[in-house]
């Protein structure tokens, strides 16, 4: 991970993985085939905790309850994509290349999951007027994508500020302005 977050995707070497993991070169290859390898072992234990949390969102209410209760669930994600932005930022990195990336896939199929059980709990609020699985992908793009705007610098908010920015867009956009947060 530090390897990921000090270089990218592309400027990571295995090299200098074996080095910050204390042995030879040749070693790591013992036991991963390539970089992508290397990314997907990773991404199992990243993924399981982020799969963890993100389908653990909470049935989605109006009110102020309805709007604590999906600050918590966000909280959990913020944190997640914080401590791991590194990991995302290179599978991001990796999908961007078009490349057949194992890590990549598996972390598609996890996105998938995600938007399949948040676009539930949105049909289950019983919001009307947009597709529950457009709404799902659009919140899902801006969790990620402030995140890693916060990861790199490029947005500078406190993690409470984007704690209740996030939450605040997700309940208004499921139960409008009128709301009562």
């Amino acid at each position: 991970m530090t390897e990921f977050a000090a270089y990218g995707w592309h400027g990571a070497r295995m090299a200098r993985i074996a080095k910050r993991a204390g042995t030879a070169h040749g070693t790591v290859y013992v036991y991963f085939s390539d970089k992508d390898d290397l990314l997907a072992a990773v991404y199992e234990d990243v993924g399981a905790e982020f799969r963890a949390v993100a389908e653990a969102m909470p049935p989605l209410e109006p009110g102020a309850a309805g709007f604590s209760a999906i600050r918590e669930w966000i909280t959990g994600v913020c944190a997640a994509l914080q401590r791991h932005g590194a990991v995302f930022q290179a599978l991001t990195e990796a999908l961007s290349d078009e490349e057949d990336s194992r890590a990549g896939r598996a972390a598609l199929r996890d996105q998938g999951r995600a938007l399949a059980a948040w676009a539930d709990r949105i049909r289950a609020a019983g919001a009307s007027g947009f597709d529950p699985m457009i709404a799902a992908l659009c919140i899902y793009a801006l969790i990620e994508g402030s995140n890693r705007s916060v990861l790199r610098g490029e947005l500078i908010l406190s993690e409470e500020e984007l704690v209740d920015g996030l939450s605040e867009y997700v309940h208004r956009s499921v139960f409008g302005a009128g709301a009562g947060v």
